[in-house]
């Protein structure tokens, strides 16, 4: 039986002095640490066979993706299917989302103010897997997207909801990955 490997990567931590919600922003790219961290990440990624890299379409992806691809020796690919989620509360301060916001970000009154909502998030998510299965069948991928992305996918694939306890007890941090084997109809991830 056939099987493809995703790896799904959060970008590296990004360059905030301002500690805003940044979202799809433009110009928010690495910072230090986020470029030791995915240097350190490339390392890893080098021992596991991957043929092509696909990033969202924001900074912080496409640097991630040209330090990973520069030691891979593979050029990336931009996808906006992997993009960020679209967040109606971009330059918002970070400690007023997190405590009024970030745990209904997704609710019904939200997505009808143009939230983007998680089944919409998944949908796309989905749509580049199933591209990835037919266009890099018994390959290794990586992916550089967002953490919400990452997870929906993830919670979807499963079978299970994506909650804020979910989000909560499994977010990427920056420069981390993990890891989906798709043998069929089956997924199987791994950290």
């Amino acid at each position: 039986m056939n099987q493809t490997t995703l790896y799904f990567m959060r970008h590296g931590q990004v360059y905030n002095p301002q500690d805003i919600l940044y979202g799809r922003l433009p110009n928010f790219g690495l910072s230090e640490k986020g470029i030791k961290d995915v240097e350190n990440a490339a390392t890893k990624l080098k021992n596991f066979g991957i043929t092509h890299i696909y990033s969202s379409p924001m900074l912080r992806a496409k640097q991630t993706a040209k330090i990973i691809g520069s030691k891979l020796g593979i050029e990336a690919s931009t996808s906006r299917l992997l993009n960020e989620v679209r967040i109606i509360f971009q330059g918002m301060p970070l400690s007023k989302y997190r405590l009024e916001i970030q745990p209904k970000l997704y609710n019904q009154q939200l997505v009808a103010k143009g939230q983007e909502s998680i089944d919409e998030i998944a949908s796309r998510m989905m749509k580049f897997l199933h591209t990835m299965i037919q266009r890099h069948s018994k390959e290794s991928i990586l992916a550089i997207s967002h953490g919400d992305p990452i997870l929906i996918l993830a919670a979807k694939t499963k079978g299970i909801p994506f909650t804020w306890e979910y989000k909560r007890s499994h977010y990427l941090q920056p420069g981390k990955f993990i890891k989906v084997d798709v043998i069929g109809d089956k997924y199987r991830w791994s950290m």
